[in-house]
């Protein structure tokens, strides 16, 4: 028979292997478990940005520069005579030289307006009797007239055989002549912009019927308003027109100028100073 110190010996044992074998388990439980990654929530409150302005980075965008029609130097405060005669040389027009150079190429859409929209041309300038100083445009009786470019208006009153009539000085260089209106709307000194009514057709003065007779100046001579105008198409042309003073008369001619004419006043080169310039070549090139 087992002594009472065997017993106590088995049961010692019996502990310890019980608590050895319940440690193995409880370690492989833990290893059985799924690790939990720790999340960390964020408040839903949107958080304010700092307030930089950060247009210094970016680059910014050219504006393009309007395009101006070109402008003489013309007079504005008329005298009597200018206010009284449709025919009027401006002191400042041709103050610096004999020639000025009107570019019509360089006048902007929005700055011309076909005189009376929509007419026909009636009779063309000279006409059978060589002395119709303008163009003859019809559409019906009191149909608006409007002023062909930006300028001043020098004379608007009846006058003689063109009746009421109108003559507005351009800041181009160009005189434009209106007459034998039904009304006018417009007196001496204001200013009117291309496009703007300036007076009725009618058929005051020497007149058989309601039109427009319409004539192009320059420094007081009148010129063929088909240089300026294409009556056809109701368009501008497109030339680029030098007037040269000759006697007490200005002649005219288109030409194509070259890039350093159009920076100041255009001045014709005759054939006889070709020949010599060409001869000074020759005896400086020895």
């Amino acid at each position: 028979m087992m002594s009472k110190f065997q017993y106590s010996l088995i049961f010692i044992l019996s502990i310890f292997i019980f608590s050895a074998c319940h440690s193995l388990w409880t370690t492989q439980a833990q290893h059985n478990i799924p690790r939990q990654e720790s999340i960390i929530t964020l408040p839903t409150t949107e958080v304010p940005l700092p307030a930089v302005d950060f247009s210094f980075i970016f680059p910014q965008k050219p504006e393009l520069s309007n395009p101006i029609s070109p402008r003489k130097n013309i007079t504005t405060n008329f005298s009597a005579r200018e206010k009284n005669e449709v025919a009027a040389i401006d002191p400042l027009l041709m103050a610096e030289g004999n020639t000025i150079l009107i570019d019509l190429s360089q006048i902007q859409k929005e700055d011309y307006s076909f005189p009376l929209p929509g007419a026909k041309l009636i009779s063309p300038y000279a006409g059978r009797r060589k002395h119709h100083s303008g163009v003859d445009l019809k559409t019906h009786a009191h149909d608006t007239i409007v002023s062909a470019f930006d300028g001043i208006v020098r004379l608007s009153k009846p006058y003689y055989a063109y009746g009421n009539v109108i003559v507005v000085r351009h800041y181009n260089g160009l005189e434009t002549v209106y007459s034998h209106n039904f009304k006018n709307f417009v007196k001496p000194g204001d200013e009117v912009k291309a496009g703007q009514p300036i007076a009725l057709t009618g058929r005051t003065g020497r007149a058989t019927t309601e039109h427009l007779h319409f004539e192009v100046r320059v420094n007081g001579q009148h010129f063929n308003p088909n240089i300026f105008f294409n009556f056809e198409e109701r368009t501008l042309n497109n030339d680029c027109l030098v007037f040269t003073k000759s006697g007490n008369k200005l002649a005219v001619e288109s030409i194509k100028p070259m890039p350093h004419q159009l920076a100041g006043e255009y001045s014709p080169v005759s054939t006889s100073q070709n020949k010599n310039n060409s001869v000074e070549e020759k005896k400086s090139n020895g």
